[in-house]
């Protein structure tokens, strides 16, 4: 069997990270938030290719169709899927490492052992997994971050939303659970997107993201053109509200009903209200349609 990964990093050119972020393609990423997150890292923070993980090996290609170029008479090129470890600074120059790229389809648990490897081999203290999810929340009021781990007396305070729920899986998730059994404070952040956009991208979701990783990890991270983008989109989906009627009607609803329960006043179970979490079956439920939804529009017409 072919190596999982290759490294690309000289060995004898030590790093410093303390922090491992991640975020994987093909699992529920709601305003596609996490992926914003991801490429607002890439595009301001410098970065160099740390390994390359053996996608031939984890991708299933007739799932996920690579897309192909076709001009005139010939194939000019092929947009391969590609999951890779990358090392960043922060603005204050400190390593980070940073996992991205499609979710595999197989080898799972060995992904998970590579990844745990590595991040123990270079001195990772903490994982910090980041996504979004569609949640019954108004655009116009604050978003608000769900954090997740295996050292609950770490986190922040906040509700219990879900109690106990079993749904379909993840590698993000798996990662946080082995991550965690090796001994790193692995924890997962999740930020509650508005159910209307959830399918658009939604910069506030991904700024609050990148916020709450600053937060919990101390890293330096810039913010600026996310929280620009999110003034931007906020506007636009104003004037689209504006424009229909049933879609302001719903956006006020909601508003209520946030302006009822909103913070401090509330207590766990006026917040549960708010954000009209549903039962663990419904949770499961809705979550398992997202994901079959998601497979169905990357298969497209052609199918497997």
């Amino acid at each position: 069997m072919r190596p999982l990964y290759s490294v690309e990093h000289p060995w004898d050119e030590p790093v410093a990270p303390r922090v491992l972020l991640y975020q994987l393609a093909g699992a529920m990423d709601a305003g596609h938030a996490g992926r914003l997150a991801v490429e607002q890292l890439l595009m301001t923070l410098p970065s160099e290719r740390m390994a390359t993980f053996d996608t031939d090996s984890l991708i299933d290609y007739r799932a996920r169709r690579p897309m192909m170029v076709f001009d005139t008479h010939s194939y000019t090129g092929v947009e391969m899927p590609e999951l890779v470890l990358d090392l960043l600074q922060d603005d204050e120059g400190r390593d980070l490492l940073l996992l991205y790229g499609a979710e595999p389809d197989y080898r799972w648990e060995e992904l998970a052992g590579a990844v745990t490897h590595l991040a123990l081999t270079m001195g990772v203290t903490q994982a910090v997994s980041m996504a979004g999810m569609p949640m019954a929340v108004p655009h116009t009021r604050p978003t608000y971050v769900h954090h997740h781990g295996n050292r609950p007396e770490l986190l922040p305070e906040q509700p219990d939303f879900f109690g106990r729920v079993e749904f379909p899986g993840s590698m993000s998730g798996l990662l946080e659970l082995r991550l965690g059994e090796s001994g790193l404070d692995s924890r997962g952040l999740t930020v509650s997107i508005p159910h209307y956009v959830a399918r658009d991208d939604y910069p506030a979701g991904a700024a609050a993201l990148l916020s709450a990783v600053a937060e919990t990890t101390g890293l330096a991270l810039p913010l600026g053109d996310l929280e620009a983008a999110a003034a931007v989109n906020r506007a636009e989906i104003d004037a689209e509200a504006a424009s229909q009627p049933e879609v302001a009607a719903v956006v006020a609803a909601l508003e209520a009903q946030y302006d009822t329960y909103a913070p401090p006043r509330a207590d766990a179970d006026e917040i549960s209200r708010l954000l009209d979490v549903p039962t663990a079956e419904e949770i499961g439920a809705r979550l398992e349609a997202f994901l079959e939804a998601n497979d169905a529009a990357e298969e497209g017409p052609q199918g497997r």
